[in-house]
């Protein structure tokens, strides 16, 4: 997948030494794919867009994304984050159309100074798309309710899953926006290909 951009949005409050070790694997992971990043303080990553201290919050959460996809000049984006870790399989997503956000169908959460992975539904995180696309949805959610993001992108778009054989994992640590996080109680590990298990991912993260 070559005509892909990563943006890489941040509101640089995470532990500096954690997010610089998220950053690492990102970029061994992307290989040469352009990268943007969107930080609310100046960053070395990839193409830099600060936009200040204006705070965490899912509005700022779109603002930023949409920000960095009207940077960008590739027919397709991706976001990634400063707690996720994401396998390089995943950019090897090619989209069909143009009107379908393209979810990833494995992610894991996992809480810090817990062992567990619980299985999470869908979400933005994991989601590549059509550029111009994605900036008439952003511009949709803020105009309904920013505050569902999840919840009303499936009435503004096509939506459409892909696999991959590595899943995405998702680090929550207290210093991010959202705590709590939808999952499924029912569907968990103690251990994901490549990952390891928390404790590999504790040693090696935090």
């Amino acid at each position: 997948m070559k005509d892909l951009t990563v943006i890489y949005y941040t509101a640089n409050k995470e532990n500096p030494e954690f997010e610089g070790r998220i950053r690492n694997t990102l970029l061994e992971a992307i290989g040469d794919l352009p990268l943007i990043s969107v930080s609310q303080k100046p960053i070395d990553f990839g193409k830099n867009i600060c936009v200040g201290d204006i705070g965490a919050s899912p509005q700022n959460v779109l603002l930023q994304i949409k920000a960095g996809a009207t940077e960008a000049t590739t027919r397709f984006v991706t976001m990634g984050e400063a707690d996720i870790l994401y396998p390089k399989c995943y950019f090897e997503f090619v989209p069909e159309r143009d009107d379908t956000f393209y979810y990833a169908d494995q992610v894991y959460l996992i809480w810090v100074g817990h062992n567990t992975f619980w299985y999470k539904r869908r979400a933005e995180l994991s989601s590549i798309v059509n550029r111009e696309h994605l900036i008439n949805t952003i511009d949709k959610l803020l105009g309904i309710d920013e505050y569902h993001i999840s919840k009303n992108v499936p009435k503004l778009t096509r939506q459409s899953t892909f696999h991959i054989d590595i899943p995405i994992v998702d680090i929550k640590t207290k210093n991010g926006l959202h705590w709590r996080s939808p999952h499924s109680k029912g569907n968990f590990k103690q251990e994901l290909p490549y990952w390891g298990t928390g404790k590999d991912i504790w040693e090696k993260y935090l």
